[in-house]
Parts: C-alpha cells; sequence; structure tokens
C-alpha cells in the first residue's frame, strides 16, 4: 500500500493553486506517495484550519498580501510547530530569509517543473530517514503479527478484548488486553484516549469535530464531551513534535 501524505498548498494566485496541486501529486505518485492536498488561497485561512488538521508538509508561496509565507512560517516555529515547510515562490530573493525557518525545499516558480521534481524527491529521501518506525508484535489467538505502529489507526474497546485497526487489514487483530493497560502503554507513541472505548493514532486524524474525531479515511469515532479540548490539545503537541515518535 502506498505511503499516505497530507499536503497544504498556500498560494494567493488561485489559478495557480490547482496547477501546483496537480503537478506536485504526480511527483509524490512518481515516488509511490498517495498525496491529499488542501488548497488555500490566504496564510490566514491556512493557519484557521491547522488546529484540527494534521498536514505533514506546507507548500507555501512568500509575497502574499496580509501574511506573507516567511512571517507565517516564523508564527509557526514560534508557537514550537515543526512542521514541514516548502517553498514555491518568484521571490528568489528571499531565498536566504526563508532559511531562518528550516524549510525542506525551495521551489523557484520560473523553474517549476524542473525544481519540483528535484526538490521533491531530495525531501522524501530525507524524510523517510526522519520517519522511521519501529515494527511492534501483536499476539491473537491464533498468531504473531509484526505491524508498524504508524500502521495502527485505532483501538476499539470490547471489554476483556481490544480490537486493534491497522491500515491495510480486512479485519481488525483482536488483543486480550484492558484499553487502560494499552492506553497507558502509548500515551507517549502518539496514541490519544479519546472516549472509554477508543484509543486514537493522532497520524490517522484529520479533524476533531463537536462530538466526533473523523479520520483521513472518512471514518468517523465518538469524542466524549469531556475529551474534546484534551483532544485536540494533545494532538497539537504531537504535531509539534513533527511526527518523530518511536515506538
Amino acid at each position: 500500500m502506498a505511503e499516505r501524505l497530507r499536503v497544504a498548498v498556500c498560494d494567493d494566485d488561485e489559478a495557480a493553486l490547482g496547477i501546483i496541486s496537480s503537478s506536485l501529486k504526480d511527483v509524490f505518485a512518481a515516488h509511490g506517495i498517495d498525496a491529499t492536498t488542501s488548497l488555500f488561497p490566504s496564510a490566514q485561512e491556512l493557519s484557521q484550519a491547522m488546529p484540527t488538521r494534521r498536514y505533514d508538509l506546507l507548500l507555501l508561496d512568500i509575497d502574499m498580501p496580509g501574511l506573507d509565507g516567511i512571517t507565517f512560517a516564523k508564527q509557526l516555529r514560534e508557537q514550537r510547530d515543526r512542521v514541514d515547510i516548502m517553498y514555491i515562490s518568484n521571490r528568489e530573493d528571499k531565498v536566504f530569509d526563508s532559511l531562518r525557518v528550516s524549510p525542506v525545499g525551495f521551489i523557484r516558480k520560473s523553474r517549476f517543473l524542473s525544481d519540483m521534481s528535484e526538490v521533491v524527491g531530495t525531501y522524501l529521501e530525507q524524510r523517510r530517514g526522519r520517519h522511521s518506525q519501529s515494527t511492534v508484535m501483536l499476539r491473537d489467538s491464533d498468531a504473531v503479527y509484526p505491524v508498524r505502529v504508524d500502521q495502527i489507526s485505532y483501538i476499539e474497546g470490547q471489554r476483556k478484548y481490544q480490537a486493534v485497526h491497522v491500515e491495510g487489514r480486512n479485519s481488525p487483530i483482536v488483543l486480550r488486553r484492558t484499553m487502560g493497560e494499552l492506553e497507558r502503554d502509548l500515551a507517549d507513541e502518539g496514541f490519544i484516549r479519546i472516549h472509554k472505548g477508543y484509543l486514537v493514532n493522532y497520524r490517522f486524524i484529520e479533524v476533531v469535530g463537536s462530538g466526533e474525531v473523523r479520520l483521513t479515511n472518512g471514518e468517523a469515532l465518538p469524542v466524549s464531551r469531556r475529551k474534546e479540548n484534551e483532544t485536540r490539545e494533545k494532538l497539537l503537541e504531537f504535531v509539534q513534535d513533527n511526527d518523530r515518535i518511536v515506538f
């Protein structure tokens, strides 16, 4: 199954957004990556979306009215948000200014296609090195399954048994363990207890809404009222840690 990547593209030229998004998906696909893109015509709109949505990569224009791409990135870094940032701009004179926010690449619009392929390729090599995941062994009554932690989407409580939902599997792996035990074991590894019956991998959370958490695969899970704010806070903490979580 192809690796997934969530990308936010921000450019005040709305006509360019679709072109950038389409080209970006093609380049990622050539590297075996299934990229989904969200498009924003301003940094302000992207900023409003980020508290409840997780992105692996921000692709920002620099010269935008109101809030430019570099100033926006500085604000994120001041908030300890280390999300990957890549610039796409005609402002080649701003390359050195952009280095202050540690971007993962700079694509020149004047050399859009060639830069896109080269910069994205280099970024993916670096990312794979940073985001390597350990394998955990899950044992049910019949077998032992090696599973990467970033493939576990959520755990569903079934009294004495817990159903571990794994990306790419048609049925969950059922463990004879309590939800409390799994919550303790996984609390520092990117899993959030959103409800007495659900423990969710933050990597799969798309939106924390009123009464539910929507996952990147479209599933909606209930979040208890007293857990909503805590879920949002923990999600933000894990995102700010830039996914550098090892099981």
